[in-house]
């Protein structure tokens, strides 16, 4: 079950072999749960991990407070044993099967026993994993009874069971389509640093409609009208450190964005450095690390210099962009950030309103707070 995805952690360059062998430690048998626990342990960060399974088209990835709002119904059809031992928790029903937050959501046997315990097809997605035990731990506290009080009577009404492949198409380099038994997982080309994926069109549909939402995202409510959406870029003409040319930078996008986030050109490779905003936390911005030579938007945007603005991307790359900034929106802004004519990284603007010139403004206003401080410490040394 988890070998195959751990052998893509791999070759990707995600996990060492020393990780690989501790998240054995249980042996060939251990269930996934367990598999993703002992690599946590021992280093592999959480966002990265979830970002991979949502690369693999098993997402969006879902933050605490969603966690938190599991109908308790859909719940209650779950025992509690069976929910800790498969680290799984249902949240809400929709149109396309039952949602549930997986630690593995390619676990195909997992995926039986909730399809059967829930009485129908499920749509498995992620979290990270410390968020999904903690939510457990809320809907099955370890003094409750078991609550599937009646299994006879709840087997008799089961229907059919089944799981919704999330991947939409084949993957780069294959011939053959993922099937929908058998191959949850689509297989890697040792000739691609990351396995490049479709969307998941069935999951964003069922989770827009399980949450009542009409298929797109609601515009963020800190979005302010165009004619007051100008930052003051004042205080970066008074910067005395890079870190705080990023962080008055990513702040000052928020009077047109949801969030920001400034990733770092060095040696080839996007270095999340620091960022701001809704869903943004500085340790999953400084996790992130993306060459600079896989497609993604980044990529698109570090050749041709210029101004992106759109959906996100569909690539592995992608949507770790996307996991990291925390995103629930559709649409991204990223700017180029120029030190002269050399960029020095970009700066990513989540949900941006109607005018993209206020943040195109802030990344010009970085790069020349950049140059001067180069300067400064030319000077004084």
């Amino acid at each position: 079950m988890a070998k195959r995805w751990v052998a893509q952690l791999f070759d990707a360059g995600l996990v060492t072999e020393a990780q690989v062998r501790a998240c054995q430690a249980d042996g060939a048998d251990a269930r996934s749960p367990q598999v993703v626990r002992n690599l946590i342990a021992r280093g592999l960060d959480e966002r990265t991990l979830a970002g991979f399974f949502v690369s693999l088209g098993f997402g969006p990835m879902l933050q605490a407070r969603e966690l938190a709002r599991a109908d308790l119904d859909l719940v209650r059809r779950l025992p509690g044993s069976d929910a800790h031992e498969l680290s799984a928790l249902p949240l809400r029903p929709s149109p396309a099967g039952a949602i549930v937050a997986m630690a593995d959501p390619t676990d195909e046997e997992a995926v039986r026993l909730l399809s059967e315990a829930l009485g129908g097809t499920i749509l498995p997605t992620v979290a990270r994993f410390s968020d999904l035990l903690a939510a457990l731990e809320r809907a099955y506290p370890p003094d409750r009874p078991t609550l599937a009080s009646d299994p006879p009577t709840l087997a008799r009404e089961r229907h059919p069971s089944g799981v919704v492949p999330l991947v939409q198409g084949k993957p780069i380099g294959h011939d053959k389509p993922a099937t929908r038994t058998g191959q949850t997982l689509p297989s890697v080309d040792p000739e691609l640093a990351w396995l490049a994926t479709t969307a998941s069109p069935v999951w964003d549909r069922a989770w827009d409609r399980s949450t009542g939402g009409g298929g797109t995202a609601a515009p963020p409510s800190s979005v302010a009208a165009p004619e007051i959406v100008e930052p003051d870029l004042g205080e970066l003409a008074r910067v005395t450190t890079r870190d705080d040319v990023v962080r008055v930078g990513c702040e000052a996008c928020l009077v047109t964005a949801r969030g920001a986030a400034f990733l770092a050109l060095r040696k080839g490779v996007f270095r999340g450095w620091d960022g701001a905003g809704e869903n943004i936390t500085s340790a999953s911005i400084r996790s992130l690390w993306v060459p600079a030579t896989n497609p993604s938007v980044l990529n698109d945007v570090a050749h041709s210099g210029e101004v992106f603005r759109g959906p996100y991307g569909q690539t592995a790359a992608d949507h770790l962009l996307r996991a990291a900034l925390g995103s629930e929106g559709r649409e991204i802004l990223i700017a180029p950030v120029l030190i002269g004519t050399r960029m020095c990284g970009l700066l990513c603007a989540t949900d941006p309103g109607p005018d993209s010139g206020p943040i195109e403004g802030v990344a010009d206003a970085m790069g020349r707070a950049f140059q001067r401080l180069i300067v400064s410490q030319k000077s004084q040394g």
